[in-house]
């Protein structure tokens, strides 16, 4: 409870946001018993996704719906797999379950999906049938990897071995209003690092990117994920987190606040970082 308290005061301070609003948003409660077993569901596929979709799907209750929504999570409940999304209209959590997706599209692109596990899959990244590996370790490279027929292929297991921290990373960018693309190349680095047994383009991963809305909560749910990884993982990504706050070669008072809060949080688990 203690660190998740000191992330969201961090959030609030790199945010500028107020914490009440903050801890008022990610405490929603969810009233239908229903939903709230299928939110605590352990199976989690793929969290921070953060991407920002026009969906046509049946509710839980029976009724149409045409949402946008901001996707955060897929997760397995037994049989079913459910979308845990943000709905912008009403500014609410929803639970979608994908077998009642008629059409799902890609705001940024435009592309449209009347097959939603092709859109997760082979756009997202997502592997229905299992969780993604845990991390690659690079202590077990004995020698450089050949690339693959199909970079795309490594690229999606790329995404879905980094999908946290590339979203936090966004996040992150964003955070003064802008990205522009030194900061782009900057994530594309750090993906490459995380992944030195995979190759792809740069380009595609741009297109990715592209894709990306984070809120908030998607950085919430990043950083959860990304401080309980293992050691070299938290290291390499806050070294890359620092190269890019500073990119702007200053780091404010707020920045320095979220930085320090970070390292807390990670002194209270118990990890020694220094840089």
């Amino acid at each position: 409870m203690e660190t998740a308290d000191t992330l969201l005061k961090a959030i609030a301070h790199l945010t500028g946001e107020n914490i009440q609003d903050l801890e008022k948003a990610h405490q929603q409660p969810v009233a239908n018993p229903e939903v709230r077993k299928h939110l605590q569901s352990k199976n989690v596929l793929a969290s921070g996704i953060s991407v920002l979709a026009e969906v046509d799907y049946t509710s839980l209750s029976g009724n149409a719906q045409h949402r946008d929504v901001v996707i955060r999570r897929v997760m397995k409940s037994g049989k079913d797999i459910f979308i845990d999304a943000f709905c912008l209209g009403i500014k609410a959590p929803r639970l979608i379950k994908m077998a009642s997706i008629q059409k799902i599209k890609d705001k940024k692109s435009g592309q449209e999906f009347t097959n939603p596990a092709e859109f997760f899959e082979n756009i997202l990244g997502v592997d229905m049938a299992e969780k993604p590996q845990k991390g690659f370790d690079l202590n077990s490279i004995q020698t450089p990897l050949q690339a693959s027929n199909s970079s795309r292929g490594e690229l999606k297991t790329a995404i879905a071995r980094t999908r946290n921290e590339i979203t936090a990373l966004m996040f992150i960018s964003g955070v003064d209003g802008s990205r522009d693309h030194v900061e782009f190349e900057q994530i594309a680095q750090y993906v490459h690092r995380r992944c030195p047994d995979l190759v792809f383009k740069d380009e595609d991963l741009y297109q990715y990117l592209n894709m990306l809305y984070p809120d908030q909560e998607s950085f919430y749910q990043s950083m959860e994920r990304i401080l309980g990884s293992e050691g070299w993982v938290v290291k390499l990504f806050l070294e890359h987190m620092i190269h890019l706050i500073s990119s702007d070669e200053k780091i404010d008072e707020k920045e320095r606040i979220f930085l320090a809060e970070v390292m807390t949080i990670l002194k209270n688990e118990g990890f020694v970082i220094k840089f």
